[in-house]
């Protein structure tokens, strides 16, 4: 095979694979959790279940929290800026366990069921030690 058969096949390999897991994670009309922002400061946000449909409707929220973290929805308000939240992503690492990372809202869907993941970073930046 020639290099160019080799590169096309791995393509479409690559494009099966994105669209199983595309297929896979969003199932029509499956029920999804949120942290719905309340706009109160005392209880900011209610993990609230939405059909896939109504996802549409509170991805135009700007404070909504998709997916619902880890630990739940945060009990204190979460700074989203043009749609980005920083968080603490877990490395690994004894040494340096978490990097402050800014992610889109809705990159928390590849952190946000990371056990070890900190959303949002707290307030002082994040742990030099796990928690």
């Amino acid at each position: 095979m020639n290099k160019l058969t080799k590169m096309v096949g791995k393509l479409v390999a690559a494009a099966q694979i994105l669209a199983i897991t595309l297929l896979t994670a969003c199932t029509l009309g499956a029920p999804l959790t949120v942290c719905h922002a309340t706009g109160d400061p005392a209880n900011p946000y209610e993990e609230i279940t939405v059909t896939s449909a109504e996802l549409n409707q509170h991805r135009g929220h700007p404070n909504d929290i998709n997916p619902v973290p880890n630990g739940g929805c945060p009990t204190s308000p979460v700074v989203i800026s043009d749609g980005k939240i920083t968080i603490c992503h877990a490395t690994g690492s004894k040494t340096n366990p978490f990097n402050e990372i800014t992610v889109s809202i809705n990159g928390l869907n590849g952190h946000g069921q990371h056990a070890s993941d900190l959303i949002p970073a707290p307030e002082g930046g994040c742990p030099t030690l796990r928690p």
